[in-house]
């Protein structure tokens, strides 16, 4: 998907100005961000995301720290709840495609570009940080009663038990009753 320059160049690291060593950044991600990728699950929230550096003059080594919160959608109701995120990811950026970082996330990039454009990859982290199941503690967010009702559970969201009373005048299939005699045989030799 193509960005815009002007949304691209706020999410973007001058890896230029970078001297070798340590260094510090902060972005902030809003519902602005969300709305410029089609079809984004999530469409409300507000990230920081800092990243600590560390230039050598083979490659960038960048850890990405997550904090923030996110609106999402029941995946039982569909209602909107808030969800808090914390992450935690690194990429090298080598500036060298002959360079091996074995068991870690390598990106080639080209080291006369003056800018690392990083929108992307704070989109994918963010991502990456939602539950695949989106169902909130029932202190963050309660589905309506008619919705719980239908699915079989309580106001907390847990399983109701089955009210209906076992129906013992039902027939047993006769080789389910010579199973159980077995089992039940089995249980009182123990």
């Amino acid at each position: 998907m193509e960005m815009d320059r002007k949304f691209a160049r706020q999410y973007a690291l001058n890896v230029a100005r970078l001297k070798p060593g340590k260094h510090e950044e902060a972005f902030e991600v809003g519902d602005d961000f969300f709305a410029h990728f089609e079809n984004s699950l999530i469409e409300e929230g507000s990230v920081l995301i800092t990243l600590k550096m560390e230039k050598y003059g083979t490659h960038l080594d960048v850890c990405f720290l997550l904090k923030g919160e996110v609106t999402l959608s029941c995946d039982r109701c569909g209602n909107p709840y808030p969800h808090t995120l914390q992450s935690e990811e690194r990429i090298i950026y080598a500036f060298d495609p002959d360079l091996n970082f074995e068991g870690y996330e390598v990106m080639y990039v080209d080291p006369d570009a003056p800018e690392l454009q990083l929108a992307q990859e704070f989109y994918d982290f963010i991502n990456l940080a939602v539950p695949m199941r989106k169902v909130p503690d029932y202190e963050v967010h309660t589905c309506p009663p008619e919705v719980l009702e239908l699915l079989g559970l309580d106001a907390e969201g847990q399983e109701l038990e089955d009210e209906s009373p076992a129906d013992d005048d039902e027939p047993i299939d006769p080789r389910w009753a010579a199973l159980k005699k077995l089992k039940d045989q089995s249980d009182s030799e123990e």
